[in-house]
């Protein structure tokens, strides 16, 4: 077992030093492949988290009754925080809202003799946006509301772009992963073909034929993970050259979430090159490997 295990190795470290110009062109292959999967899966992924960020900017506005007084403001309240659907409310009393207002129009128009015409408002966030809509027709029933606001078109508008964006980004992530593992597979493929003289070799020396493909298998497993390394190197520092020219362009996007992981990146790039190098030359080995 010892010496199967040293003959495997043995070979594919003969097969990795043999051709330098062959494993460049399939490290680089796999890289281009995983650099192409990685940019998209970060680019669709931070899309995503702003698609997902976007409806808890929503919320549901509620204006009370003018002859509510203040104790059964505060009692609503309370028993709006004790839904289960509901998140947080915030109460916003008319005596704020009217100074914010004469503030804001300070320098057109001087308020300081009108009396105040706002009522008390609660500012209503759900657990889940789609429930935005229920949760404020529910409250709108009630006697001490007098409107509420709710956005609820925006929000379904938001919520479809949402899903949108889920769904492509899974249709380009599987046609990129399609495409990376064909690429790799050619690679290994044209590996093999230059190789046949040695595959004869071993055959007339009595090596098996899975003694025989294993080496072709490690070295698509580590010609992957060299190329993963090289992708998620090349995808972090292009992400992170373009996010701080897009923050300088356009400041608002330096409050909005962040997409995947840069140790995600690290990790499962790489990892997924060596599964991919693996099962395609795997598959490879499989069709043109024979004794």
């Amino acid at each position: 077992m010892i010496d199967r295990v040293h003959f495997v190795l043995q070979e594919t470290w003969a097969i990795l030093r043999s051709s330098r110009a062959m494993q460049a062109a399939a490290i680089s292959t796999a890289a281009i492949a995983l650099i192409l999967l990685g940019a998209a899966s970060m680019a669709l992924s931070k899309l995503d988290a702003i698609a997902r960020a976007l409806p808890n900017e929503f919320e549901a506005s509620v204006f009370m009754q003018m002859s509510t007084p203040r104790e059964q403001t505060l009692q609503f309240k309370a028993a709006l925080e004790t839904m289960p659907a509901i998140a947080q409310v915030t109460l916003t009393t008319r005596e704020e809202a009217w100074e914010a207002e004469k503030q804001k129009l300070a320098s057109e128009v001087n308020l300081a003799d009108l009396p105040n015409p706002l009522p008390d408002k609660l500012t209503v966030r759900v657990h889940d946006p789609a429930q935005l809509p229920a949760v404020a027709e529910q409250i709108a029933q009630s006697p001490l509301v007098d409107e509420v606001i709710d956005s609820r078109k925006e929000l379904q508008t938001v919520l479809s772009v949402a899903r949108l964006v889920r769904w492509i980004a899974l249709a380009i992530g599987g046609l990129l992963l399609v495409s990376a593992l064909m690429l790799i597979y050619n690679s290994v493929r044209l590996t093999i073909n230059a190789r046949q003289n040695e595959v004869q070799v071993m055959a007339l020396v009595g090596a098996t034929l899975r003694s025989i493909r294993l080496p072709f298998v490690l070295e698509g497993m580590t010609q992957g993970a060299l190329g993963g390394v090289v992708a998620a190197l090349l995808v972090l520092l292009g992400a992170s050259a373009l996010s701080d020219y897009m923050v300088r362009q356009w400041a608002f996007l330096r409050d909005t979430p962040s997409g995947m992981s840069p140790i995600l990146l690290i990790t499962s790039l790489p990892s997924l090159g060596a599964l991919m190098g693996g099962l395609c030359a795997w598959w490879a080995t499989r069709r043109y490997v024979r004794i």
